[in-house]
This record gives C-alpha cells, sequence and structure tokens, in this order.
C-alpha cells in the first residue's frame, strides 16, 4: 500500500442532536411569511441569536414553489460575504417550512429612506455610493460563484429592492432574502419580486441573468439620492412602467454629480446587453467614485451618521418594534443530522 498505508482513515459518525429554536419577536410579517427574532438554544446555556423567517402555509401546500425553494436554498447556502445576510439553516415543521439565517440588528434601507424623507434631508452623495456600491460587491461574489466543476452557477438575486437591503448598527450593508425570489416568480399564489424595482426583462417575464439585479441596484441607488421612486409618476401602471424600462429622470437632484448621474444610466439601461459587463466592474466603478481622490465614507462613517441621527436605535434597553407579548415564545425542535470525520 505505500505511503498510502500510512495515511489515517476517514471514518464517517452521524451526531443526532435537537436544536430548539425560541421565537422572541416578530421582525417583520409580508407577502410570503414572518421574520422572527429568536434564540438557537444549546448544550450547557448555550445561545446564539438568530433571525427566522418561516414561509406562509399556502406556499407550502404550493408543490412547484416548494420544488423550486428548496433548491434555491441549497444553491445559495454557501454563499459567505459581508455583505449578504448568511443562510444557516433550511428545515420543515409539521405544517411550514422555515429559513434559519443571520440576524442583523439594524435598519432596512427602506426605512433609512423613509427617515430622510420625513425629515426631507438629503442622503450625503457618498454615503448612497457607499451602500450600493458594497451590496453591488456582495451581488458580485454572488454572480461569480461556479460549482466544484468550474460552471457558472447562474446565481440571480431577482429582488434586489429597499427592503431587503439592511445595515447593521455598525454600519454594514447586507443584502438578505438571496433564493426566495425565483421560487416566488413560479408560484401561482406570488407576484414575484416587487415591480417598482423590477428590470424590464424581468418584467416582461424574460429570461434573467446578473444584469437584472444590476438594473435592479439602480433603482435603488436612484431613490437613495431622489428620495423617490424612479417609477412613482408611473404607481398605477408600474407594470408597463417596468416592462418600457421608464425612469423619471427630473427626480434626481441637479447636485448629483455628473460621473454618478453617468453610472446611472448605464445600470438603468433598458437593454441588458448595454449595461455593466459584469458586477465586478459595477462596482469599482461606484468605488472610484468615493475614493479616486483619496479618503471616503466606510463602515465607521455610515454608522456615525445613523448614531447621529436614530440615537435610539444604539440605546440601551431601547424598546424592541412589534415585541411579542409575554407568554407567546414559542419553541420549534427539529431534528438535524451531523456528518463529521473521525481518524481511525
Amino acid at each position: 500500500m505505500g505511503n498510502a498505508g500510512n495515511c489515517a482513515v476517514a471514518m464517517l459518525r452521524k451526531l443526532e442532536d435537537t436544536v430548539t429554536f425560541r421565537l422572541v419577536r416578530t421582525v417583520a410579517s409580508g407577502g410570503m411569511g414572518t421574520v422572527y427574532e429568536a434564540r438557537q438554544i444549546g448544550a450547557e446555556g448555550f445561545e446564539k441569536r438568530v433571525a427566522i423567517k418561516t414561509i406562509l402555509t399556502e406556499f407550502c401546500d404550493d408543490r412547484r414553489f416548494v420544488e423550486l425553494f428548496i433548491q434555491e436554498a441549497k444553491l445559495v447556502a454557501d454563499l459567505v460575504h459581508e455583505n449578504i445576510v448568511q443562510i444557516y439553516q433550511f428545515g420543515q415543521t409539521a405544517d411550514e417550512y422555515y429559513i434559519v439565517m443571520e440576524y442583523i440588528n439594524g435598519l432596512s434601507l427602506a426605512e433609512f429612506t423613509r427617515l430622510h424623507m420625513m425629515t426631507e434631508e438629503r442622503v450625503p452623495e457618498p454615503l448612497a455610493v457607499f451602500i450600493a456600491s458594497r451590496i453591488a460587491r456582495g451581488l458580485a461574489y454572488a454572480h461569480s460563484r461556479v460549482d466544484r466543476s468550474g460552471t457558472p452557477m447562474g446565481i440571480v438575486h431577482r429582488d434586489v429592492c429597499p427592503n431587503n437591503i439592511l445595515v447593521t448598527t455598525e454600519g454594514l450593508p447586507k443584502l438578505g432574502d438571496f433564493g426566495i425570489a425565483k421560487a416566488a416568480n413560479h408560484s401561482t399564489r406570488a407576484r414575484g419580486g416587487k415591480r417598482m424595482y423590477m428590470s424590464p426583462e424581468q418584467a416582461a417575464g424574460a429570461a434573467l441573468d446578473f444584469r437584472s439585479d444590476i438594473y435592479s441596484l439602480g433603482l435603488v441607488l436612484f431613490e437613495l439620492l431622489a428620495l423617490r421612486s424612479a417609477r412613482a409618476r408611473w404607481h398605477e401602471d408600474v407594470h408597463e412602467a417596468a416592462i418600457e424600462g421608464r425612469v423619471d429622470w427630473d427626480l434626481l437632484p441637479a447636485e448629483v454629480s455628473s460621473r454618478l448621474r453617468g453610472i446611472l444610466q448605464c445600470m438603468l439601461q433598458t437593454d441588458p446587453l448595454r449595461r455593466y459587463g459584469s458586477t465586478d466592474q459595477l462596482a469599482y466603478e461606484l468605488e472610484y467614485t468615493i475614493y479616486h481622490e483619496g479618503y471616503g465614507p466606510t463602515v465607521v462613517t455610515l454608522e456615525n451618521y445613523l448614531r447621529d441621527r436614530l440615537p435610539g436605535l444604539y440605546a440601551m434597553g431601547a424598546p424592541q418594534r412589534r415585541r411579542e407579548a409575554p407568554g407567546d415564545t414559542i419553541v420549534i425542535p427539529t431534528r438535524i443530522d451531523i456528518t463529521s470525520t473521525k481518524p481511525s
């Protein structure tokens, strides 16, 4: 056997455990399900703060949706990037599916934008570009993933919008809900994506690639700068406006730099082939805009900005939104198998 005989032989063994998640409060409820803050309970007093997204029973009854949902969950399970909300586990109880994911302490970009709408204070251009550039980096990472044989995985988010972009209290932007929109697009009970942020090809039901996400991110960046949706004028017929690629450029403030305006125009081309050739290229252009003259915004800059305008977000003991009443705590037990290697 030569040297091979001197190598340790790996033996597979299976560990069975019961993982309990205690739901603490409702964070948000939407068209597809509910997101909870939860505690993962382990041995010897171990606890980990996580988020759990449950899928509505009506979707769980749609077998086509479930199959696509499971496929997409598997596809994005290994996405590990600082600007992507990480998925830890996909599970099933007696009557519903759920996802265990990274808990984000902070606020959504939708809430961040509404704050500025209420105060009529524009988001500083460098900060808006910083947020968009970090999301672009997360997308570039996902778009470039390949499988073990080196074949591109073709991951497309399909639902890049302010509600799915979160900003942590440390000033780190993160993109969530990877893998959910594709299943929703094929469900007979769901309208995939949010039409206010859809690319023309997505609204038309055509095949999608990374350029669709670039377009949607362009609409998000436009809204950050204008504090109004680029399609607000066509709210009543937004689907038609999305298919035609309408953008109300008159809403974009005159103060927006010509360089950034050019980036937005490239991101929001109706023809996908006229947009950026890669998400990595887009991320570079956004970063160059804020850093080419030297020091630019960082996570610390964004954190300090949030601390100044939202001190309640950082206050010790600040009340949580939509907290469940005492006694409403729910425990979800699930069985897991852990495969490990053990030298002989």
